[in-house]
């Protein structure tokens, strides 16, 4: 439930610039606004932040409570499907703009709806050329949908090898990491260039060896842990590309479900789905 957009039913006493019947989503990060993160700048890793639906009470409800602080308007010509992307799409806006991929090639591990994103972000910033590694041959196929120059899956073909071959030996500029799955941490980072830059967004189960010799000090790299979306510099940015059309994500949303119905939802998701999104009316496709 931490992925949401609805309409404003109630507004408290105090609260000015919002109305019912507004279409809103939110930042789900709840943070403390005192502590070092909080004012330097980076109130997503505030350290005593609550996330709704991981800490509190989420959105799988008729009805949730959020701080004005945290509600964003959504345009009148976004799809309310979009407006309920906003948690997820954020991650992958942050991701992206965590590196400079304007003229350069980047390689997106894991092609899961916010990995789909990344692929059209990233092409929407003037990335010149985009690999996407993916096990699931349907979600392959997204990745192309979505702008990927190059689809590698990696079990049946060696990445960095097939990376090196399409990069003239030299390997990608950028890597962004969003499966979290051990294998593709370390190809990733064997399949990047000197000097080059690695998003780290998915999470691992347990950790991960990686040679920090040969893959990362000797090489140069520069490695960026990813969580959440910066508050709000990403929220603007990612309104300023829906707004001009820039980037659209609705092709990677693949189903519809009534919440009555989210069993089905749960295993669409584990089938291979793309984004699947659940409504509280009953209605679904």
């Amino acid at each position: 439930g931490h992925e949401f957009a609805g309409v404003i039913e109630q507004i408290g006493p105090e609260v000015t610039g919002y109305a019912p019947g507004e279409i809103v989503t939110a930042e789900g990060h709840l943070a403390c606004g005192v502590c070092l993160q909080c004012r330097t700048g980076n109130a997503h890793i505030c350290r005593y932040v609550k996330i709704i639906g991981v800490d509190i009470d989420g959105a799988f409800a008729d009805f949730i409570v959020m701080p004005a602080g945290n509600v964003w308007k959504i345009d009148p010509e976004i799809p309310l499907d979009v407006a309920a992307l906003h948690d997820p799409l954020g991650n992958a806006f942050h991701t992206v703009m965590s590196a400079d991929v304007r003229g350069r090639s980047v390689l997106v591990t894991g092609c899961g709806p916010i990995g789909l994103f990344c692929i059209g972000i990233a092409k929407a910033s003037g990335a010149i050329r985009i690999f996407a590694s993916e096990v699931q041959p349907a979600r392959l196929e997204m990745a192309r949908m979505m702008g990927a120059h190059h689809v590698i899956n990696p079990a049946d073909d060696d990445l960095e090898s097939a990376i090196r071959t399409r990069t003239d030996g030299t390997g990608v500029d950028v890597v962004l990491e969003m499966s979290g799955h051990p294998r593709a941490i370390r190809d990733g980072l064997r399949s990047v260039r000197d000097g080059g830059e690695v998003c780290l967004l998915g999470l691992p189960g347990d950790e991960v060896p990686i040679n920090l010799s040969r893959d990362v000090i000797f090489k140069g790299v520069t490695i960026r842990g990813i969580i959440g979306r910066r508050m709000f510099e990403t929220w603007f940015a990612m309104r300023s590309y829906l707004r001009a059309g820039l980037f659209d994500p609705a092709p990677v949303i693949t189903h519809r479900f009534g919440i009555g119905d989210f069993e089905k939802a749960v295993e669409a998701i584990h089938s291979g789905a793309g984004k699947v999104i659940l409504s509280l009316d009953g209605e679904g496709t």
